[in-house]
């Protein structure tokens, strides 16, 4: 029974339309609009390599493990190596640090590079007529091989040591990076169609001007193989010996007699590598370092590793004379340091306390302060910048057709930093190449091609066939304070798996065991997979004007801005910071 008469007459008039409500454009007032733009996230901002980490996470999270390991192999020759020995800054610059524990990336990383293993790609015909030849196959000339091979380009790489792989293979040990490993990613270069030959020495073996004649462009990158020496008296001891010609002697299979008490001085990796080595044959090893542990630059993973397996540090401390008897070493006598300001590295230089020696007691000292490069070894014409060749942004070098990379430069040295360089300038020399033959190519383009402002570049967008669809890509990189957490739930990282450190300790066998694939598809879902939308619809959810609705494409959405008032509510919501306020358009 409806209303009576009475009752009619409370009810207030009201306003009835006879059409849609679609007629009132509500969002005509409005003076912002939501946008969905991918900007960086910052794992990928902070990767040196240049890798799309968060994209491969979010195929990860999708399931689409194949696709994810090619999206990783498309940045990265050697995943199955870095996962094990890179210093993964990815992790240092994760959101997720902020909220719980950064996502272990390396695992993944190295979980997707051991899947690619037994994969191994056919090579694919050469498109492009010049030759480019690589001097040195460390990880920066091996990347520059691969990614010019993807190019088109015939390569040829040449080895002065018996078998590729540079430090990784002569330095390296086998409880960080199993040959066997190192052996696949090579495999995997070659079967690109990159030629490697060994036992050629560049500039004696094969003199520099046949190179340059027969090459349309040549890429330096011959390592960093010579310690640096200590500069202290009584250096020359029986006893005292270069930590990286102590690694390589091991590498080769020999067994130096090192005596009791090991001291290794220096805190890089090369020093932890040293200590570890030492440790496995029997010795007691203590590490003497002049700074704290805080300005160590050896990965802290490593050092960890280190202190379970017995090896001892000593903290703010230097050697400042070798004591030995009839030629032998017997005792290193140190001075204690305090921490001053900052020095060229940004880190606080260290200063002797002149009044605070002591001494103690050793069979082998390892010096492990740094590397250098010879410089001898390479063409003379080349423009010198203090112990490393001068490189411009592609790294090119003041030599017509010549370019550099890695240790030789005064690029950071660390096998990310490597692969990142030999990638800039495998993209370096097919700009020039193009250039030479006629061919347009933009101006600069590096801004383009950089995730955030780092130094790292992406050869995907530079061949412009990025799988993923990108929303109005920027190169603003996404904060832990741009994200939405409450949309989050905590969850524990899964750590690597690792033998004992007592059977660590007893031989060569790899340490880290990393995570199981299915552990490491789980680590993968903590992934925040900032910066980005990967269709959660909260903003769909949330908006107050029903103004956004799935896209016709199935992955992205539709902002119906007739009737979005800005109101910003989606923008809020949004998980990963994936959509801005924006007066574009307005």
């Amino acid at each position: 029974m409806g209303p009576s008469g009475s009752e009619y007459r409370r009810v207030p008039p009201i306003a009835v339309s006879s059409s849609s409500t679609l007629v009132n454009h509500t969002g005509s007032w409005k003076y912002i609009r939501p946008l969905f733009q991918d900007r960086v996230a910052p794992c990928n901002a902070g990767c040196p390599v240049g890798i799309d980490i968060e994209g491969y996470m979010n195929l990860l999270r999708e399931g689409r493990v194949a696709e994810a390991r090619d999206l990783l192999l498309r940045e990265n020759p050697m995943p199955g190596v870095t996962g094990r020995v890179c210093h993964h800054p990815c992790e240092v610059s994760c959101n997720r640090e902020s909220f719980d524990r950064a996502v272990a990336v390396h695992a993944v990383e190295r979980m997707l590079g051991d899947l690619a293993m037994p994969e191994v790609p056919l090579p694919a015909p050469p498109a492009r007529n010049q030759r480019v030849a690589i001097v040195g196959s460390g990880p920066a000339g091996l990347a520059c091989a691969y990614h010019l091979a993807g190019l088109g380009y015939r390569v040829t790489v040449f080895e002065a040591a018996t078998q590729p792989g540079g430090m990784l293979r002569l330095a390296i040990p086998e409880y960080r990076l199993p040959e066997a490993v190192l052996d696949r990613e090579i495999e995997r270069i070659r079967a690109r169609g990159v030629e490697i030959i060994c036992c050629v020495n560049v500039g004696d073996d094969l003199p520099w001007w046949s190179v340059r004649a027969n090459y349309d462009a040549v890429f330096l990158a011959p390592g960093a193989h010579r310690d640096r020496a200590l500069e202290v008296e009584g250096e020359q001891s029986r006893g005292v010996e270069p930590g990286l010609k102590f690694l390589e002697d091991v590498k080769r299979g020999n067994r130096p007699n090192l005596g009791r008490q090991v001291i290794v001085v220096g805190g890089g990796n090369t020093a932890i590598d040293c200590a570890r080595t030492a440790v496995r044959m029997g010795a007691d090893c203590l590490v003497l370092y002049r700074r704290t542990r805080a300005e160590m630059p050896a990965i802290p993973d490593e050092v960890e590793e280190a202190e379970r397996e017995g090896v001892k540090f000593e903290f703010l401390a230097a050697p400042v004379a070798f004591e030995s008897k009839r030629g032998r070493l017997k005792a290193v006598e140190c001075v204690r340091m305090r921490l001053g300001p900052p020095d060229a590295s940004g880190r606080r230089r260290p200063i002797p306390v002149d009044s605070d020696h002591f001494t103690l007691p050793a069979d082998t000292v390892l010096t492990a302060v740094g590397e250098v490069t010879d410089l001898a070894a390479v063409p003379q014409d080349l423009e010198r910048q203090d112990s490393a060749l001068r490189v411009g942004a592609w790294g090119e070098t003041s030599g017509v057709r010549v370019f550099a990379g890695g240790d030789v430069t005064d690029e950071t040295r660390s096998v990310a930093h490597a692969l990142g360089a030999g990638k800039r300038a495998a993209i370096g020399i097919d700009r020039y190449l193009r250039q030479a033959a006629g061919e347009p190519v933009e101006p600069d383009g590096l801004a383009r091609l950089r995730y955030g402002g780092s130094g790292n570049v992406s050869i995907t967008r530079w061949r412009g066939d990025d799988p993923i669809q990108r929303a109005s890509p920027t190169n603003d990189v996404v904060r832990f304070e741009d994200l939405n957490p409450s949309h989050f739930q905590r969850a524990a990282r899964r750590d690597d798996r690792r033998l004992h450190s007592e059977t660590a300790r007893s031989g060569f066998t790899e340490v880290n065991l990393g995570l199981t694939r299915d552990g490491a598809l789980e680590e993968a879902r903590r992934c925040f997979n900032c910066a980005v939308c990967n269709g959660c619809e909260l903003c769909l959810i949330f908006c107050p004007d029903v103004a956004i609705a799935r896209g016709t494409d199935g992955n992205r959405f539709d902002i119906a801005l007739d009737y979005c008032k800005g109101c910003g509510v989606c923008a809020a919501e949004c998980p990963r910071g994936g959509i801005t306020m924006t007066r574009a358009g307005l």
